[in-house]
């Protein structure tokens, strides 16, 4: 069970949680416990001492890492991650300069 932070009757993951799971940089990380607690995108920043538009930069990685496409939906993959013991396997992520990947003849 990875390790939480109780928080009014809910538990926040710890981010080396959501690093290891997802593949999450520390910043990221740092992020997605914010916006499980409820804090804004906003305030999130603050807290966090980044530019708003950092933040907007961690969380569209975050979203490509983790297949979520809201931050609803991103905190309910958060939650459910935590109450399953077993995952399962996150798809791989294409290259991000766009080319495709293809094996080596005699590899």
């Amino acid at each position: 069970m990875p390790s939480v932070v109780a928080n009014e009757g809910r538990e926040i993951p710890q981010a080396d949680f959501l690093e290891d799971r997802f593949h999450l940089t520390r910043a990221e990380a740092r992020l997605v416990v914010h916006l499980v607690q409820g804090t804004s995108l906003k305030s999130s920043a603050e807290a966090l001492g980044v530019k708003y538009e950092t933040v907007r930069s961690y969380l569209k990685s975050v979203f490509q890492k983790t297949g979520a496409h809201r931050q609803a939906e991103l905190v309910l993959r958060v939650f459910h991650a935590i109450s399953d013991p077993n995952p399962a396997e996150l798809p791989a992520l294409p290259p991000r300069n766009g080319s495709r990947v293809t094996p080596s003849a005699g590899n």
